[in-house]
């Protein structure tokens, strides 16, 4: 980079400037002063022309100047809120000032805090402007918000010094006096110290200068980027990645430090101070990368620095110094390259990781994008560049103990990759010759042969690569050999003269080094051939196009040239020396001519004469033809910024040098004949080539043919001996303008002509369709094809450049209905493809590609449309087969009478069981009705599962599915057969027999398939009712619990017999059933599948249950009934698999007395004996009232009502006698039967037998006398015996009807029951 001073501006009253800065948005600046003055400026640079006006380079207007009065002290902070425009200020006296930018352009005062009198060290802005830091002297930190509002305030134990926002403002970094420095969150808690290295022990503490840390808002150079910054008065920076950073870079900047600012993007770190010797103060501002290495100082005339501050786009630095402030010019190494017309460059924006490199070409002005992560540097020569970067974690090679950590990227001008190469150093600088590439390190050389890639194949005859180590000039060796041998300790290569610039020939390389020596190799030998020292300290160097002059800068700016061909000592290089330039640029058809970028100015130099120099603000491309083509790299950084892509052809500017200028001129003032004279005494192509475009123009045909006669232009003479076929001057003049490429101009002659068709012929021939379009609206006569092929061929410009979403527009308007198909489907926009395809008329052939992008993606609806138009039913139903669509396939087949339709649902079928997708198979066979298959897939996975350790529901709910599904080829086969029965007229016993045995036999046929159609519940069943009976055990429903237990008796082929046995053992221990319960362990204790271990602990279990609970053998309330085993019955325990033959009945005897019987008896006695002593009181008051009246009549009366009420105490006695006797003798007859039942242990009565009649009870699961097996109840478990019960529709299963009462989907499959 290069540094200059451009302008400065004195402060009023001489007073000091303390504090300055820099607003990035609006572009102002701002000065505090000692005696609190503040002044903010405005110093604006043209951003519109040529590169002679604009940018840095153009004349800087200071547009505003205003004082802020407000302050009665120093100003020691000064702080810019851009996102919000406000400015704050801050004095020795502890007086805070908000400033916002008034509605007439004037900063006014927001706020005011002069509450406070200690004075305030340092205040920043948050990355979001959301809040502000303020720091007191103190120690006292106040956090406030934009509005004014305090948000948290804290009052530290040391004296502050410095304070910082970490990017994401969740961190705050605090500074004291005495150096250390403190994390603390949003809150003010404390967090951690940070280590400070660049302090080493026993040195007294420093105080600090300045902590900064950038936030990352315009991206990183790299992802190991160091963006924190903390030095110290004394010097002393070490730069970190975070605030914990365990290896941070130490540097010593070696002067006083006073101010410390990274630039807008984090690339350059700017470090002001001084260095006092004796007497004598220097002012300094070094410039450092992230990384610490140098890059420049900038010497500044002055008695005392005191702050410095960036803008925006890093193009200028404000310095304070006494009582001015000083705008300093900063012309940026951008990492960028120029090859056959086109402009490579590289940027970086915090929206992606990357470096974006950008290969423009400004003659096509086509823009082609390539991202490169961790970008090192970029050169290139004639049709190809090289792009160093950084691999990231990449693992050594085969046979290498050396890791490549670097790679070079060697491509064409659009950006393709044309080879790489990996590299174990870092690429510090790139050149590119003709035939090589030369990459160095710090003290590494590496050449790379790139001349093999000649012509359009593109095919490297021959790989050279050769490694040079400077320190050791005479080791050379190759690729393979360095990588085992020299480049086994990386750290060798650093060295303290390291390579500052490198560049070459096909035949030579130099390489200066930082002391101003200067090496010189051949090529392709690799041998040192020369050492030339020089006095200085070399920056830069440049070689001639013939190898034999080489231009020299060194880092205080200064240019000098080297004669290589020169056989004597070198002592006197000085023979030509320009000072204040940052870059050469030597010409490539002119050995000694080359131009000069001095400040913001170039000039051009021939041999040792310069001349007048011209304002200048951009980068040199190429000198060549007397031209130099120079490009606004800044203004094309600023445009990105901006967030504009691509750059424009006002970026480029060609200027000519002196020799063509005069040249010019002498064709507008002399003869032609005269000037073609005075080019005969000093010629050039590029003269000659002016002159006869000069005498074009003149339609002097003589002169411009003894011109092209002089360049050998055959196209040219050509074109003169054409020309003067035409009549007319308009038509001369237009062909004349068309030959010198003048587009516009012939154009504009023709449309002056009114000739537009000319004009329309022309943008035609040139390819230029927008203009073409533009002429065709404008009224010239224009069909329908014109106006097609118009807009058609500006689709093809967007197709070629991958804008398919614009090129679809165009192609819409051409009706190029397959373009415009591509385009969609590359754009993946498929409602416009919809539209499209609904647009086209049946059987057009675009519809079957369509159909198939449609399906490609799963659009079935949309493909079916699509394939249905142009008649492919057959791919349609294939389409819908293949994306599970199976209802939409089933649907066109039957639409379209396709009768192979089964035949490729079973096909496809089979395939996904192959693929091991067995449930979008069981899928398909249910959409094509062969239920049968898809249940012995679902029952083969059932089985699998219930081997495995799932969760019972799960078993349970995989073999209900395969139980409905056979439930459905049942009812399929039901509907067939009476298909086929109303279709026959006569039906043989033969063929009626074949029905009723194809349920059994259709399928694979086999035994196999018969169990499953026999068999397919059981498994369901028996994991049914094995929840069901833990469900009702967890509710303390134990009898209901064993009940349904011992229905699981009849699947012990299904679950195991220890499972079954111990569930029964503990629900009837539960219930007090202890018979069933000693059978259940005696069942346990007799099966082989048990193990002897286990059988002895049910053993010893079972002793231990029934001695505890033998005292209640005769007073145990029995509740659940057990069946005693009959001499005559086969039968040992009720769940025992064999049938009873006996057919006699079981003893059947009533339970006996209840409280509740008890409890009414009593209630019926006291009711009747309650209601006759009413009646009997009543009548006697009545008899007293008539004897208290003392009259013959009324005791007459009370006489009769005496004798009634006689009658009714007799008959009320005798009465009620005979019924107590009735009652007493019922309750004894009771109390018999129930004490005989009871120590008799009967069971309940239940019910009949539906077939025999018979008494049976509730828990039997067949009937003892005729062997009929009850279906048990899927609600609750228990036998159903009634006549009337409920059954599901899916599952057959049964219910007893008051169960399913209040139930509204089925127990068992879950079948809704609403649908029954």
């Amino acid at each position: 980079m290069f540094v200059h001073l451009a302008k400065r501006i004195a402060m009023p009253g001489e007073t000091p400037v303390t504090k300055c800065g820099w607003n990035a948005v609006d572009g102002y600046v701002s000065a505090g002063c000692a005696d609190g003055l503040v002044k903010v400026l405005k110093l604006e640079i043209p951003e519109d022309g040529d590169a002679r006006a604009r940018g840095v380079a153009g004349q800087a207007q200071l547009t505003k100047n205003q004082t802020l009065e407000g302050h009665s002290s120093a100003i020691s902070s000064i702080a810019w809120n851009e996102r919000f425009g406000k400015l704050t200020t801050a004095d020795a006296s502890g007086t805070v000032i908000v400033w916002v930018d008034g509605p007439q352009n004037e900063f006014v005062q927001d706020m005011l805090n002069n509450r406070t009198k200690n004075r305030i060290s340092d205040m920043k802005w948050n990355s979001t402007g959301q809040m502000i830091c303020i720091g007191h002297e103190d120690g006292n930190v106040i956090i406030g918000s934009v509005e004014g509002s305090r948000i948290a305030g804290k009052s530290l134990k040391n004296k502050l010094a410095k304070v910082e926002w970490s990017p994401d403002s969740r961190l705050l970094l605090f500074g004291f006096v005495r150096g250390e420095i403190q994390v603390y969150d949003v809150k003010l808690n404390y967090i951690a110290p940070i280590q400070i290295f660049c302090i080493r022990e026993g040195v007294p503490s420093a105080e600090i200068a300045a902590i900064q840390w950038y936030d990352g808002s315009n991206g990183l150079m790299s992802a190991n980027s160091k963006s924190l910054v903390i030095c110290y008065e004394n010097g002393a920076m070490q730069l970190m990645t975070r605030e914990d950073d365990p290896s941070p870079i130490i540097l010593d900047v070696d002067m006083h430090v006073v101010s410390v600012k990274w630039n807008d993007n984090g690339s350059m770190l700017a470090v002001a101070g001084y260095q006092a010797t004796g007497d004598k103060t220097h002012n300094f501002v070094n410039f450092y990368t992230p990384w610490g290495e140098h890059l420049r100082s900038l010497k500044v005339t002055g008695k005392s620095i005191s702050d410095c501050a960036w803008e925006a786009h890093s193009l200028r630095l404000v310095i304070a110094i006494d009582n001015f402030i000083y705008f300093a010019n900063c012309r940026l190494d951008y990492k960028w390259c120029y090859i056959q017309d086109t402009v490579i460059y590289s940027f970086y924006t915090c929206t992606r990781p990357e470096h974006i490199v950008v290969f423009w070409n400004n003659k096509t002005n086509e823009v082609h994008y390539r991202y490169v992560r961790n970008l090192l540097g970029i050169g290139g020569y004639g049709s190809y560049c090289c792009i160093g970067a950084l691999v990231e974690h990449v693992a050594p090679p085969v046979n290498s103990t050396v890791p490549d950590t670097h790679v070079i990227l060697l491509c064409n001008a659009i950006g393709v990759t044309i080879e790489s190469k990996y590299v174990p150093f870092q690429p510090v600088h790139i050149c590119v010759t003709q035939s090589y590439a030369i990459i160095a390190a710090k003290s590494l050389i590496f050449i790379w042969g790139i001349g093999g890639f000649v012509g359009a194949q593109m095919v490297k005859k021959q790989p050279f690569e050769r490694f040079i180590q400077i320190d050791d000039p005479a080791t050379v060796r190759h690729g393979d050999e360095l990588q085992l041998s020299l480049m086994a300790n990386v750290d060798s290569m650093e060295t303290d003269d390291p390579i500052t610039s490198v560049c070459g020939s096909d035949k030579w390389i130099f390489v200066a080094r930082l002391s101003g020596l200067v090496l010189r190799y051949s090529l392709p030998a690799c041998s040192l051939m020369e050492k030339i020292e020089c006095q200085f300290r070399i920056s830069k160097i440049a070689l001639n196009s013939i190898a034999t002059l080489m231009s020299v800068i060194d880092t205080n700016g200064n240019c000098m040239l080297i004669d290589m061909e020169s056989k004597e000592p070198r002592d006197d290089i000085t023979n030509f020396k320009k000072s204040d330039v940052w870059n050469v640029v030597w010409a490539n058809d002119l050995p000694d001519s080359f131009a000069i970028m001095e400040k913001t100015k170039i000039s051009f130099v021939r041999g040792t004469e310069t001349e007048e120099a011209v304002p200048c603000s951009g980068y040199v491309c190429d000198y060549s033809n007397l031209q130099v083509k120079v490009v606004m790299l800044d203004e094309i950084m600023k445009m990105h910024l901006r967030g504009v892509q691509a750059p424009s052809a006002d970026y480029l500017t060609i200027y000519d040098n002196k020799i063509l200028r005069d040249m010019k001129t002498a064709c507008e003032k002399l003869p032609l004949e005269q000037v073609s004279t005075l080019i005969e005494k000093d010629p050039h192509p590029q003269l000659w080539r002016a002159l006869g475009e000069a005498a074009l123009n003149h339609l002097d045909i003589k002169v411009a043919e003894h011109a092209f006669v002089k360049i050998h232009d055959y196209y040219g003479l050509q074109f003169l001996r054409r020309l003067q076929q035409f009549q007319g001057e308009q038509f001369k003049r237009a062909e004349i303008a068309a030959f010198l490429k003048h587009d516009e101009e012939v154009e504009k002659i023709y449309i002056d002509m009114d000739r537009k068709d000319l004009a329309y012929q022309l943008r035609r021939k040139l390819g230029d369709w927008f203009r073409v379009v533009q002429i065709l609206q404008s009224g010239a006569v224009a069909s329908d094809a014109m106006q097609n092929e118009a807009w058609n061929e500006l689709g093809d410009f967007y197709f070629d450049r991958q804008q398919w979403a614009t090129a679809a527009k165009y192609y819409e308007q051409s009706g190029n209905n397959s373009q415009a198909y591509r385009c969609y489907a590359l754009t993946e926009d498929y409602v416009a493809l919809q539209k499209l395809s609904q647009s086209l008329q049946d059987n057009d052939p675009l519809l079957k590609p369509i159909g198939d992008t449609f399906g490609s993606v799963g659009l079935s609806d949309q493909a079916v449309n699509a394939y249905k138009r142009c008649n492919r039913i057959q791919e349609a139903v294939q389409m819908c087969i293949e994306f599970s669509q199976w209802d939409m396939g089933i649907e066109l087949a039957r639409q379209y009478n396709m009768n192979d339709v089964k035949t490729l649902l079973t096909r496809q079928a089979k395939t996904l069981l192959s693929q091991n997708k067995p449930f979008d198979a069981i899928e398909l066979y249910k959409k094509s009705a062969n239920y049968l298959e898809a249940a012995k897939i679902l029952y083969e996975i059932a089985e699998n599962h219930s081997k495995e350790n799932h969760p019972l529901l799960m078993k349970k709910k995989m073999y209900i599915l395969c139980g409905l599904l056979i439930e459905k080829y049942r009812t399929a086969m039901k509907t067939t057969s009476r298909k086929e029965k109303k279709s026959t007229a006569a039906i043989s016993a033969s063929e009626a027999l074949q029905g009723l045995l194809t349920e059994e036999t259709t399928g694979s046929g086999g035994v196999s398939d018969t169990q499953l159609l026999d068999n397919v519940w059981r498994p369901a069943e028996a994991y049914h009712f094995y929840i069901l009976a833990q469900q009702q055990y967890k509710t303390n429903n134990a009898d209901g619990a064993l009940r349904c237990a011992l229905t699981l008796t009849e699947y012990e082929d299904i679950l195991p017999v220890q499972t079954i046995y111990n569930l029964i053992a503990l629900c009837a221990t539960s219930c007090g059933a202890f018979n069933t319960a000693s059978k259940a362990f005696l069942k346990l204790e007799d099966d082989p599948s048990i193990n002897e271990e286990d059988r002895k602990e049910y053993q010893k279990l079972a002793f231990q249950i029934f001695l505890s609970n033998s005292y209640r053998n005769d007073q145990e309330d029995y509740r659940v009934p057990i069946m005693e085993s009959s001499p005559k019955s086969d039968r040992s325990y009720c769940f025992d698999k064999k049938k009873s033959s006996t057919k006699k009945h079981p003893i059947i005897q009533e339970a006996p007395i209840k409280d509740y019987f008890k409890a009414s008896l009593f209630a019926c006695i006291t009711c009747f004996w309650m209601i006759a002593g009413i009646v009997c009181l009543f009548q006697s008051l009545k008899i007293r009232q008539l004897l208290k009246k003392n009259n013959e009549k009324f005791q007459d009366e009370a006489r009769r009502r005496s004798n009634r009420l006689h009658t009714n105490l007799i008959l009320t006695y005798v009465f009620g006698g005979m019924i107590i006797g009735v009652l007493i003798m019922t309750i004894l007859v009771t109390f018999v039967v129930g004490i005989k039942g009871y120590f008799n242990k009967r069971p309940l009565l239940s019910g009949q037998c539906p077939q025999c009649s018979n008494r049976i009870n509730d828990w039997c699961l067949n009937c003892p006398s005729c062997d009929w097996r009850f279906p048990p109840c899927i609600v609750t478990g228990r036998p159903i015996i009634e006549y009337a019960f409920w059954i599901c529709p899916a599952c057959k299963h049964r219910a007893l009807e008051n169960e399913m009462a209040h139930v509204d989907i089925c127990a068992f499959c879950h079948s809704s029951v609403n649908n029954s």
